[in-house]
């Protein structure tokens, strides 16, 4: 088996799609959420062109001494909304887009699916936030951020020359032996931990770390989910100035944990390939 048969997603990296997301502490409230909207309108609309608002329904529910609940008023109102850059063939909503922006009144979600280099990736989820944020920034608290990562390899051979012994490297603290066995051509693997850090601040985070070999329509592939979720020892106000480094840092870390992950699970060959540790990516 050689290697030249597995192709990275996107040829000189693997990496499917990238998403960052922020978690407030607090819901936003109606007026919060149409405060994002107006300014997402405003200064976001030359890069997501398609803007789609969601709707928050809520159903009360009554009940009396010894009868049954019943369901009583409905009130519906801004549950936040979706901005995307479409590709070129894809309609709003069907998750072809070649990136979005998810405003929900939890969180904001950035999905990049047209992923190049890690600088321009943080550059461009900092410039939405100091947009988005920008009227919440002073009264609304953040207690989490995330970044998830799919990296995706696809064979492109007779799938029984897929020798995942030359895929992996070898003891990875990430797999176990049953993913190596070639009598088990397809499987899924998870693996999660918690560890605790203290700089540029305590937060705890969350890794997650999903591997399998699947198929689709016939195609052997290695996909590869890394999530990794900073919740903070306490909340940050005024993220977009006092505690933007610190939320910047903290990003950076993520990162480098994603990268040491797949340093850990992947040969030497492959991580060659990608050029993982070659620099900056």
């Amino acid at each position: 088996m050689s290697l030249d048969h597995l192709h990275p997603f996107a040829g000189q990296h693997a990496i499917q799609t990238a998403a960052f997301a922020i978690d407030f502490s607090t819901e936003l409230d109606v007026g919060e959420v149409g405060r994002l909207r107006a300014a997402a309108v405003q200064h976001l609309r030359a890069d997501f062109p398609s803007i789609t608002d969601q709707q928050r329904a809520m159903v009360s529910m009554t009940s009396q001494p010894g009868q049954p609940l019943s369901t009583g008023a409905t009130t519906v109102d801004a549950g936040g909304f979706v901005l995307e850059r479409l590709s070129a063939t894809a309609q709003p909503g069907t998750g072809q887009s070649s990136r979005s922006i998810i405003v929900s009144r939890e969180n904001i979600i950035v999905v990049i699916n047209d992923y190049t280099r890690w600088d321009r990736f943080k550059a461009d989820v900092e410039r939405y936030l100091s947009v988005l944020m920008e009227s919440i920034n002073a009264q609304k608290g953040v207690i989490s951020i995330g970044l998830q990562i799919s990296d995706v390899f696809i064979w492109k051979a007779d799938p029984a020359d897929l020798n995942v012994m030359e895929v992996f490297a070898e003891q990875t603290p990430f797999l176990v032996s049953n993913a190596l066995d070639p009598k088990i051509p397809l499987w899924h693997s998870h693996h999660g931990y918690v560890e605790e850090e203290s700089e540029p601040l305590n937060y705890t985070r969350l890794n997650n770390v999903n591997i399998g070999r699947t198929m689709i329509n016939g195609v052997h592939q290695i996909q590869i989910l890394t999530s990794h979720k900073a919740t903070f020892g306490k909340i940050l106000y005024k993220v977009l100035d006092v505690h933007k480094e610190n939320i910047s840092m903290v990003l950076n870390e993520l990162h480098a944990k994603n990268k040491a992950i797949l340093s850990a699970l992947l040969s030497p060959e492959l991580q060659e390939k990608i050029k993982l540790n070659a620099g900056k990516e």
